[in-house]
């Protein structure tokens, strides 16, 4: 497909979520809390589209990074691994970008939404950013991604560096590199950080990552009521919208439907056969076959470990940098993919398997992505030791030509089938 404009993929997102939020809305039956989850990603991305318009600047940044602070300063954020993971679910037009990111010397063996995200900018198929932040959370590919995107768009950047501990002085010099950062963007911006608003920022975070501790909690019901299409959700929430009011809204709804559907003894999937863990991300751009086929298979992922049990703790919005930099410890990602894996990390994933009380584990062995595969054997034998059954599925999650539907169907049957028979 040939790109006929810099804004070509951010106005067909823009369609397809506006598209699907009123489908949604016409659908008897249908979640209010994903018409409100369109209806954020619409309004996202027409940010984006409209910020040099309107005289804003557009940031990209990679995972992790902590837009609360470019929120605060109406800096427009723009994810960039997000964005290609959108573009692979919503629009299959990924080919595209990954043949792009390749034709810039990209190795196959590289991590492939950076991959698009290179061919995204290679292409210029969307606005171009103003700023480039990225730090090294979760990956080297995620600490070189700032570096390229630079590069192909000539513009200024900061590297956020985190260190792997959360001792004292390690929180310490995070604060201290925060500090440099709202520097930076105050110079680059020539905005003034507004430390109000984003105590206020820190506040409705804080209020978030209760909300997502609550509907975990609900997960465990049985049967579970959330199907694998709410985990895609739940994460680009926290990506996109950090301490943001439609956030809130959003998974207050979410969390009030499932309330309900536990009260009423209604789950995702009916009958619910097989209770699952998710370990690392599945493909992405058949998250919606995933849906229809553990629907029909009556399977239903209950948790995600690495992806949507955040740590204990609150933020202090009276401290709000230190809470940006208290927030990086707590999310799940860190916990189990960043540094050393550490033996906390482990009795999380036993501790899960009971408490959610899992027939079964999935693990996405995203070929991309060498730390988690380095964990696949540990992960494996500890739930072996308390009898939990893990498939290991090689996969990409944005690269099309390595699963096909069918393949994916015959293991997964095959696994079910071994799960039937215990």
């Amino acid at each position: 497909m040939t790109i006929t404009g810099e804004r070509n993929k951010i106005d067909s997102l823009i369609r397809s979520y506006t598209l699907m939020a009123r489908m949604n809305r016409a659908r008897p039956g249908a979640r209010q809390s994903q018409t409100l989850y369109y209806q954020m990603l619409a309004e996202y991305y027409t940010r984006v589209r409209n910020a040099h318009e309107e005289g804003k600047l557009v940031a990209a940044h990679t995972v992790f990074f902590p837009t609360e602070i470019l929120y605060a300063m109406d800096i427009v954020p723009l994810h960039t691994e997000t964005t290609t993971w959108l573009i692979a679910l919503f629009l299959r037009e990924q080919t595209e970008l990954l043949i792009k990111g390749a034709e810039l010397g990209l190795a196959p063996e590289i991590c492939s939404p950076h991959r698009g995200v290179a061919g995204i900018f290679g292409l210029n198929a969307i606005p171009r950013p103003d700023i480039i932040l990225w730090s090294n959370l979760i990956c080297d590919n995620t600490a070189k991604s700032g570096e390229l995107i630079m590069e192909l768009n000539h513009s200024p950047g900061f590297f956020l560096d985190n260190p792997f501990q959360g001792s004292a002085g390690e929180m310490n010099y995070l604060v201290d590199e925060l500090k440099d950062m709202v520097h930076f963007l105050e110079e680059k911006s020539g905005r003034k950080m507004d430390w109000k608003k984003l105590s206020e920022i820190i506040t409705r975070t804080d209020q978030e990552i209760e909300l997502y501790r609550e509907i975990c909690e609900l997960r465990k019901a049985i049967p579970s009521p959330m199907s694998i299409l709410g985990y895609l959700e739940l994460i680009s929430a926290d990506y996109l919208f950090p301490g943001q009011p439609e956030a809130i809204q959003y998974l207050t709804v979410l969390r009030d439907e499932l309330k309900d559907m536990v009260k009423h003894g209604r789950g995702a999937v009916s009958p619910e056969r097989f209770r699952l863990m998710t370990l690392f991300l599945p493909p992405l751009h058949l998250i919606g076959y995933l849906g229809t086929l553990f629907a029909e298979l009556g399977a239903v992922s209950v948790v995600e470990p690495f992806f949507t049990r955040w740590s204990e703790g609150k933020l202090d919005p009276d401290r709000p940098l230190e809470s940006v930099a208290k927030k990086s410890f707590l999310i799940p990602e860190r916990r189990s993919m960043y540094g050393p894996l550490s033996q906390q990390a482990l009795q999380d994933i036993a501790d899960g398997a009971e408490q959610y009380k899992i027939d079964g584990a999935i693990y996405w062995a995203f070929m991309g992505c060498r730390h988690t595969c380095a964990t696949i054997r540990v992960v494996k034998e500890v739930l072996s030791e308390i009898d939990v059954p893990m498939l290991t599925l090689d996969c990409d999650i944005m690269d099309p030509t390595v699963n096909s539907e069918e393949e994916i169907r015959n293991k997964l049957e095959q696994f079910f089938e071994m799960l039937e028979d215990r």
